[in-house]
């Protein structure tokens, strides 16, 4: 049996620790992690639960934006805890919990500057579009003052969500830059 110093519990006390999860079942063990934690009694050990994710949005062929949260890290989650014996065997058997990250059976917890560049990470991928226009491809606006014409794709900006569009004004190909949710794919 691992023995762990016994500490006083205080809701400021606590160190985060990496815990690797079966991929895709990381809210799932969230959730399993903080009921766990009521029905024992150990909310004075076991902490906060965190998921790193990230809102992904995707434009269809359509022009409607889908919003989807996105696991930055797959398979692993992050607890705030206080270890001792309960709380670590707790946590270690809670179903799709592989195991902490750190050396042999001891949990090893995230350093200051780790946790700091983790939450660099999660500023800078707060919002992300995924793409699916590419340049050269047909589109036609559905909004705004060009709506119903028709331009090609020039480039994709997919930290602002935003397409230029060439499109045909009074004979002369201008350069437009539009949301993506004012485009969807031209269909024959």
């Amino acid at each position: 049996m691992i023995t762990f110093s016994s500490q006083n519990p205080n809701k400021d006390q606590g160190e985060w620790y990496v815990i690797r999860v079966i991929s895709g079942t990381e809210e799932n063990v969230k959730e399993s992690i903080m009921q766990r934690r009521i029905a024992l009694d150990l909310e004075a050990y076991i902490l906060e639960v965190f998921v790193p994710t990230h809102d992904s949005i995707s434009v269809r062929g359509t022009g409607t934006k889908v919003r989807k949260k996105k696991n930055i890290f797959p398979g692993y989650i992050l607890v705030r805890m206080i270890v001792t014996n309960e709380s670590w065997y707790v946590v270690r058997n809670t179903p799709n919990v592989t195991g902490f990250l750190g050396a042999g059976t001891i949990p090893v917890p995230v350093r200051g500057e780790e946790l700091d560049k983790l939450k660099g990470v999660l500023d800078e991928k707060s919002e992300e579009y995924n793409i699916r226009f590419r340049p050269g491809d047909i589109v036609v606006i559905t909004k705004g003052p060009f709506q119903e014409s028709e331009g090609i794709i020039m480039e994709t900006n997919e930290t602002k969500g935003l397409v230029k569009v060439n499109v045909n004004i009074l004979g002369r190909d201008t350069p437009v830059e539009l949301d993506l949710a004012s485009v969807k794919l031209k269909t024959n």
